[in-house]
């Protein structure tokens, strides 16, 4: 399998944390790729340009970080999303998406002219991030050490958030989460996927 992956992006440090997890990291081809460069290839192999994309041994192509993590998870036996908790792990995982949304369309906002930025939307975005910060904190103690899509996902958006919003003491407030994030981090696979 290809996974099309930029080593900077969160969304694809996912699917390859989740591939470390399972002992499937010898499956995946990485395929370094500028998502927004159309002469990679891969606006045709992917309508919406975005990484991480999987390409199967059969061509067929898997995008969105959520589906591809979901794909390996059940190709590696399952063992990320229980399905005891399967529909509390995928609401994690969208919480811990749509953090990492909120605070990478700031700083996409951030890179344009500044005469083209507008202050109001980039504050608007990372107080959502914020707001995923505040509830995390009070619900730090139920994530646990082990390994699933959820606390990957959430071990992914912390790193990228604060890697990208340096100015902001992203776990300042949050001391046990702060916590949680730096047994988790430890983990062989986040280590050995920092970008």
């Amino acid at each position: 399998m290809k996974l099309y992956w930029n080593r900077n992006s969160p969304y694809a440090r996912k699917a390859r944390v989740c591939a470390i997890e399972l002992g499937l990291e010898d499956r995946l081809e990485l395929v370094d790729t500028n998502p927004r460069d159309p002469t990679t290839g891969l606006w045709e192999r992917n309508p919406l340009a975005k990484i991480p994309a999987l390409e199967l041994s059969t061509g067929e192509m898997i995008y969105d970080s959520p589906v591809i993590c979901e794909y390996i998870n059940e190709l590696g036996g399952g063992a990320l999303l229980p399905e005891a908790s399967r529909w509390r792990i995928r609401t994690l995982v969208a919480h811990a998406d749509g953090m990492m949304d909120a605070a990478m369309l700031a700083r996409l906002e951030g890179m344009r002219p500044e005469h083209e930025q507008s202050p109001d939307w980039i504050a608007k975005q990372l107080a959502i991030a914020a707001r995923g910060f505040d509830r995390l904190e009070r619900e730090a103690d139920t994530l646990g050490s082990h390994a699933d899509l959820a606390t990957i996902a959430f071990g992914c958006a912390i790193f990228w958030i604060g890697f990208r919003h340096p100015d902001r003491d992203w776990l300042g407030p949050c001391p046990a989460l702060r916590g949680w994030y730096e047994g988790f981090a430890a983990r062989s696979s986040m280590a050995a996927t920092v970008p």
